[in-house]
């Protein structure tokens, strides 16, 4: 009975530590292509999901937007409610998978669909709901919806696509140190430190881990571009 809820204290004590670390990523300075922000936060919430489970994923979901929203939210509750839709979409779908599969090419599927899933919920949210607060007025809600539309192809999806991505790829290089941190702190149980089995950076984990600092360095160099273009920061 000490045992596990020494066990549950760990995890909440993570979870909070990781909340910090996911809002406070959210306060340093970020490209923004208009009212679209590339934050970094998912990839701080999917590796304390990835450590922790699905009920991390949840609960970090919706603590971290909720605390942009009272603080430093400039798009009112229906960007908070698109940011725990995009967020739970891509943590929670890649801790999910992950739980079955701890292996590297088990983490590898579980980002590649979580980042395909997070790309589709956003496309979603963004034709009915960013036209809700881009309206001046209920009347010009139509208005806003085909602006919206118009924007789907040429930014909405590129810029998602990169970001959910670029978030995909810093969670391949979070994962390894941070869980070896805290296997060595003893913060992690056995069954959590199992998964980190096979990750080691050797053969295809050191193919994996250059693969996805590339692609960051990818991700970076296109954003670069699409500010370059015209857009602002």
């Amino acid at each position: 009975m000490a045992t596990n809820t020494s066990e549950k204290t760990k995890r909440m004590a993570l979870s909070a530590i990781f909340c910090a670390l996911s809002f406070l990523v959210t306060l340093l300075p970020t490209p923004h292509v208009q009212f679209l922000s590339f934050d970094i936060k998912d990839a701080v919430i999917a590796t304390a999901s990835l450590l922790l489970g699905p009920a991390c994923a949840c609960a970090l979901s919706i603590a971290v937007p909720f605390l942009e929203f009272i603080t430093v939210g400039t798009t009112g509750p229906w960007g908070f409610l698109m940011d725990v839709l995009s967020t739970a979409a891509f943590s929670l779908t890649a801790s999910l998978i992950y739980r079955f599969r701890k292996t590297l090419i088990g983490a590898v599927f579980a980002l590649s669909a979580a980042a395909c899933l997070q790309v589709a919920v956003m496309m979603l949210t963004n034709v009915f709901i960013t036209p809700l607060y881009l309206a001046a007025a209920p009347v010009d809600i139509p208005a806003a919806r085909q602006t919206v539309l118009g924007m789907l192809i040429p930014l909405l999806l590129p810029f998602n696509a990169v970001k959910s991505v670029f978030n995909a790829a810093l969670v391949m290089l979070l994962y390894k140190p941070t869980s070896e941190a805290l296997r060595r702190a003893r913060l992690l149980r056995g069954s959590v430190e199992g998964g980190a089995r096979g990750y080691r950076l050797r053969g295809k984990s050191l193919l994996v881990f250059v693969c996805s600092l590339l692609v960051v360095a990818v991700a970076l160099l296109i954003l670069f571009l699409v500010m370059k273009a015209g857009f602002r920061v």
